[in-house]
């Protein structure tokens, strides 16, 4: 079936973007021509797909959009980098953007961003600048509705993105907690203390030591029961809220590090995940050095995990943030490396020390040629880069065996075990 701004005639094949990891083809197409604003489906630096109201908003023909790089809608590199800067890396969630039309003009659009739909795809959501009183033509009334609320609508009467594990849309939003009813409540959260700290061990499958802890964030939600942090983190958009759920993790998963003892003397490291929001606010670097003091714990003894669309920054700020952090003694390490379409060259430019494999990649050894091809080939590069590699995920022996021939050695996942209570960490490592 052809939907309206495809291309049908056979010597123009169109092209369709590869969300076969668990997309359901039915809402996927459904908010492609379901909405009455424009929607690009996107990569970190391309476009994957297009509706037809996107088409018309930038004047360009379905074959002009889909599968071109993202670069090609703005008038020049440097807007480019600045718009994606500010939409996929500091999650700015409203914005206007100047986009490029064909014929040399610039259109500003308001932008709607819904960023890391699952990783590397991102959606943004298109409108003119002026403002939109419509008629949808499904119903009779008139009005004016923003546009997540919009499209939602049409997949769910109760405003919620029907989903099933694995899903493109699995942690966009849940009964009772959309977008803008989640983050108020996330706020409360942290004033009535309903968050906590697991852990989950990394294992050095050469001396089957446990090296390090990563702190994994939980929210007792009084309804909904326990959530992992993938459950909303795309409904926090504010970032003064993702700074301070960042601030608040690393105070709690410092205060528990400190009580850690070994039963061979050799006390693990503590992995902490932090935002980019949280190393572009205010002065981190002195933040994490007065926590440190405040808990007693030796700067060698923290990991601080960084998205890996850190590496797209252009920011100084940011680099002298890491630097600072570097030269107090933490390590630094780009979490979930081969998600998107980073290059290993672009590692150079800030201080760290390891990366760590995407799980989807770890989870492919043994199953793809091509998984394993490309973690062989981040392992080789990274070490002449002098970058050690760590593998998140790990299920299975094999997977195990494949990974420590690479001499990938420090491996996390279920077959080493799941994530622990703070307590129950504790009592693991004695």
């Amino acid at each position: 079936m052809n939907l309206p701004g495809r291309p049908s005639s056979p010597q123009h094949e169109p092209f369709v973007a590869d969300l076969s990891e668990g997309a359901e083809t039915g809402v996927y197409l459904a908010l492609l021509e379901l909405i009455d604003e424009g929607l690009l489906i996107i990569g970190d630096e391309l476009i994957l797909d297009a509706n037809t109201a996107a088409c018309k908003l930038l004047e360009r023909d379905y074959r002009q959009i889909a599968g071109q790089p993202l670069a090609t809608l703005f008038p020049d590199e440097e807007r480019f980098l600045e718009a994606r800067g500010r939409l996929l890396i500091q999650g700015e969630r409203r914005s206007q953007v100047g986009f490029a039309l064909p014929d040399g003009r610039t259109r500003e659009l308001k932008v709607l961003c819904a960023p890391r739909l699952r990783p590397g795809v991102h959606a943004l959501v298109l409108s003119s600048s002026g403002s939109r009183t419509r008629a949808s033509s499904r119903t009779s009334a008139r009005t004016t509705v923003e546009p997540a609320a919009h499209f939602a609508a049409h997949l769910d009467p109760g405003h919620r993105v029907l989903s099933r594990p694995g899903s493109l849309f699995e942690a966009a939003i849940w009964p009772d907690a959309s977008a803008s009813s989640f983050e108020p409540r996330l706020w409360q959260a942290l004033d009535q203390d309903e968050f906590s700290l697991n852990f989950q061990p990394l294992i050095d499958t050469r001396s089957k030591r446990l090296c390090a802890g990563e702190a994994l964030l939980r929210w007792q939600h009084p309804t909904l029961g326990q959530l992992p942090f993938g459950r909303f983190r795309n409904a926090i958009h504010d970032p003064q809220l993702i700074a301070r759920l960042g601030d608040w993790v690393l105070n709690s998963a410092c205060r528990s590090a400190r009580t850690w003892q070994a039963g061979d003397g050799q006390v693990p490291r503590l992995t902490v995940n932090v935002a980019t929001e949280q190393l572009l606010h205010g002065d981190f670097a002195e933040c994490v050095r007065l926590v440190l003091e405040d808990n007693d714990l030796p700067p060698e003894r923290l990991e601080l995990d960084l998205d890996e669309n850190v590496l797209e920054s252009e920011s100084p700020g940011l680099l002298a943030t890491l630097k600072a952090l570097s030269a107090m003694g933490i390590r630094l390490a780009i979490d979930d490396f081969g998600r998107g379409l980073s290059s290993i060259p672009r590692l150079r430019r800030y201080p760290l020390n390891a990366i760590k494999l995407t799980p989807g990649l770890v989870q492919g050894v043994g199953h793809s040629e091509d998984n394993e091809a490309v973690v062989e080939a981040i392992v080789s590069l990274a070490d002449t880069l002098g970058l050690e590699v760590l593998a998140r995920g790990v299920e299975t022996a094999a997977q195990r065996d494949f990974l420590s021939a690479l001499a990938c050695h420090l491996q996390q996942g279920p077959l080493f075990g799941q994530p622990m209570t703070a307590h129950a960490f504790s009592r693991f490592l004695a």
